[in-house]
């Protein structure tokens, strides 16, 4: 009779582990495939658009911020060099109103010292469901740049990437 138990006690936490290991379950970010820019050949003065290219979307996920950051070089009237910070941040609810790729359109400052700048970007999502407690990273995607990794935690989830933008002189 014991052996019939311990069978059936074990037969049962099968059960029970494969029901909760259900992905759907869970709480999980987007996956990425890097960023697109356009143009791809970007000068002083030039408006930029910057996409976060999702190659799967996230599930169960609530109030999210998105944010950019870029420090350039430019030229002073004077002559010198100083950072200037381009930055913009904004808030949504991706599970209930926009879980589209996420975007940043700017114009690179007229006095844009050409070089490699380096453009950030960070995403927080505020979990419905438990996190599953893993990483995602889709690569890099044809016609992409860079890599974005999310981040899956109980109660939030994140992620992160950076990529280089080549800023030509003026033609």
């Amino acid at each position: 009779m014991k052996k019939l138990t311990y069978l059936f006690i074990s037969i049962l936490a099968l059960a029970c582990a494969a029901c909760g290991n259900n992905e759907d379950d869970y709480s999980y970010p987007p996956t990425y495939e890097g960023f697109r820019m356009e143009p791809s050949v970007v000068y002083p003065g030039d408006s930029v658009h910057i996409t976060a290219v999702q190659q799967r979307k996230g599930h169960y996920l609530n109030a999210t911020t998105y944010s950019w950051t870029m420090t350039v070089d430019v030229t002073q009237p004077d002559g010198t060099i100083a950072k200037e910070e381009l930055y913009t941040s904004k808030s949504t609810n991706y599970g209930g109103l926009d879980s589209s790729d996420p975007t940043w359109g700017f114009y690179l400052p007229q006095n844009t010292v050409p070089g490699r700048y380096t453009c950030s970007f960070d995403a927080r999502w505020s979990n419905s469901a438990d996190g599953n407690g893993q990483a995602y990273n889709g690569g890099t995607g044809q016609g992409c740049v860079g890599t974005i990794t999310s981040y899956s935690y109980t109660l939030y989830s994140q992620a992160n990437g950076k990529f280089q933008i080549i800023v030509g002189e003026k033609p």
